[in-house]
């Protein structure tokens, strides 16, 4: 993995957890406030900016991840705004966010 990748990888990171942060902070109904449900997919979105600018033989490392769906969670959150199912991003937040920064950490610290 290369220093531009690492950057990528560590930028995607910085962004699932400020999204996490959004949200716990937000409270145990933090989907019901637009503000917090913004800042959220903003940085959902800035997470799949990074994916896409990541390099495939990078993200292959990280074979846990769904990247397909990581990497078109920007396109749906700009083009599709307004349509956007909150029971999927909810489910965003809690699972698949920390499982991607966890899977991305171990890769880092490997390589």
């Amino acid at each position: 993995m290369d220093d531009r990748d690492r950057q990528w990888l560590e930028t995607m990171i910085e962004h699932a957890e400020a999204a996490i942060g959004y949200a716990r902070a937000g409270g145990r109904v933090w989907w019901q406030d637009r503000r917090t449900v913004d800042a959220v997919l903003m940085r959902i979105s800035q997470v799949g900016e990074a994916a896409r600018r990541t390099s495939a033989e990078a993200l292959a490392g990280i074979p846990e991840v769904d990247w397909r769906s990581v990497k078109g969670s920007r396109a749906k959150i700009v083009h599709d705004y307004l349509e956007l199912d909150i029971v999927i991003i909810r489910g965003v937040v809690s699972r698949q966010l920390p499982s991607l920064v966890s899977a991305t950490r171990r890769a880092l610290d490997a390589g």
